[in-house]
């Protein structure tokens, strides 16, 4: 017989502690577990979010500077002079095509990032 009341129901502690981190649980933790994964069957390889993102950089850079480039009619590395007939067709490419890329290019940084995070949420056994 329980000594009060509050003592024979179950705590709200108990019911939020996962199964596997019980002390009396024989269970393995979710990043222990196989999950059947070792059985041949491979995702594909996916480009990891730091990639998009590292690359979305070096393009917002590469259209930005494209435009202060053309706007001081100063070549940067000299491959192409400002008096060339391709000087300003492969500048304006570069800053035209450059913003929308790199805006992809973190859209899907963070898309990888999201799923990155969901599947080891999953792993973690926060989702089920």
């Amino acid at each position: 017989m329980a000594a009060t009341e509050g003592s024979a129901k179950p705590s709200q502690t108990d019911e939020t502690i996962p199964s596997w981190a019980r002390p009396d649980s024989d269970e393995p933790p979710p990043w222990a577990r196989d999950d059947g994964k070792a059985d041949g069957s491979q995702s594909p390889f996916e480009i990891p979010f730091y990639a998009y993102l590292l690359a979305s950089a070096i393009t917002a850079i590469a259209a930005i500077g494209s435009v202060f480039e053309y706007a001081n009619q100063r070549p940067v590395f000299g491959v192409i002079n400002s008096d060339s007939i391709f000087y300003a067709p492969l500048l304006g490419f570069f800053a035209i095509t450059g913003v929308p890329t790199s805006a992809f290019l973190w859209f899907k940084s963070v898309q990888a990032a999201n799923k990155a995070s969901e599947e080891q949420d999953r792993r973690d056994g926060y989702l089920k």
